[in-house]
């Protein structure tokens, strides 16, 4: 499915934006933001903030569209096959760093196709329980997997998603056995760890937020080595114990391989100078995210160990190429 909207003259509510806009230095053709989900999510929040800010900017016409399925391999292959002129930008996330190690064919090359623009946020996930249950931190959580193992189930997003990674590396940090349950809908497990079908859950902040600040739902730590903003209350899991502890999914942008150097440079000054806004501010810490705010050539440099880290992570859950 593919959501469109265009961002010419209306932007997102509150947004502050110079009066003054240029046509876009590098192009007169449409520019398209592409996101690897459905319309909703933070990837696809942040999408039409940044989709807004180019336009009025550029003075150009920005659509975003959205390309889910596959792991978000769809989406990046879209942009991994586009032309080399930077009229198509993918959003994207950790998920990138495991296609590599999670398949046996992809119809694009991670590493030599797309090239890095900026990386603007880490994206923690939340270890929550019910309301209801007994286990009211995460000592108490590894110490009922030791004394049942295998007894405690988790549900993630699915198999070789990043809360599948996160719930991996808790069970192998705390010496534990834990079930891994994969769900196709993020949503669903939120739902099923509060009506007690599941003992625990790991999703994305800003998926939990809503159901964490309703009381639905009780966040035990947070999987970042910081505590997040709008979850001050909410331990880390380096704080709960599990020294070292540290999984979040970066979202960041990325072009096709060849565009040239002078057109990566202006997409990512634009899109940090949006994400310098007090807006984007707000609306990254109203989504659970940690500001990590790079540059093109910062992102390029940090890309072998990224994929060093999540290859680890790959192996540590099991998950085999499919």
């Amino acid at each position: 499915m593919i959501s469109r909207r265009r961002f010419t003259g209306a932007g997102l509510a509150g947004l502050a934006l110079p009066c003054f806009a240029v046509a876009a230095p590098f192009t007169s053709q449409t520019i398209k933001v592409i996101v690897p989900n459905s319309p909703g999510p933070g990837t696809d929040v942040l999408a039409r903030f940044f989709a807004t800010y180019m336009a009025k900017q550029w003075d150009s016409t920005v659509l975003v569209e959205n390309k889910a399925g596959s792991g978000g391999q769809i989406a990046t292959d879209f942009a991994a096959k586009a032309p080399p002129d930077g009229t198509v930008i993918l959003i994207t996330t950790s998920a990138h760093y495991t296609y590599p190690y999670l398949y046996a064919k992809l119809p694009f090359d991670p590493i030599t196709d797309l090239i890095p623009v900026a990386q603007f946020i880490q994206g923690a996930f939340a270890v929550v329980v019910a309301t209801n249950s007994p286990i009211k931190t995460v000592q108490e959580l590894i110490t009922e997997a030791k004394r049942q193992p295998g007894t405690i189930s988790y549900a993630s997003a699915g198999v070789g998603s990043p809360t599948h990674m996160a719930g991996a590396q808790f069970g192998h940090m705390a010496g534990i056995s834990i079930v891994h349950i994969p769900y196709k809908d993020a949503s669903q497990v939120m739902t099923d760890v509060i009506g007690g079908q599941l003992q625990m859950g790991l999703t994305g902040t800003s998926t939990a937020m809503s159901m964490i600040q309703a009381g639905k739902l009780r966040a035990l730590a947070v999987t970042s080595p910081k505590r997040v903003p709008a979850l001050a209350n909410v331990p880390t899991l380096d704080e709960s114990g599990l020294r070292g502890y540290d999984v979040t999914s970066p979202i960041f942008a990325v072009t096709r391989a060849g565009t040239p150097a002078a057109t990566v440079s202006e997409i990512s000054r634009i899109m940090l100078e949006a994400a310098r806004t007090p807006e984007f501010k707000e609306v990254a810490d109203k989504l659970g995210y940690v500001m990590d705010l790079q540059d093109s050539v910062k992102v390029r440099s940090n890309m072998p160990a990224e994929f060093a880290k999540w290859k680890r992570m790959v192996e540590i859950s099991g998950a085999k190429p499919g």
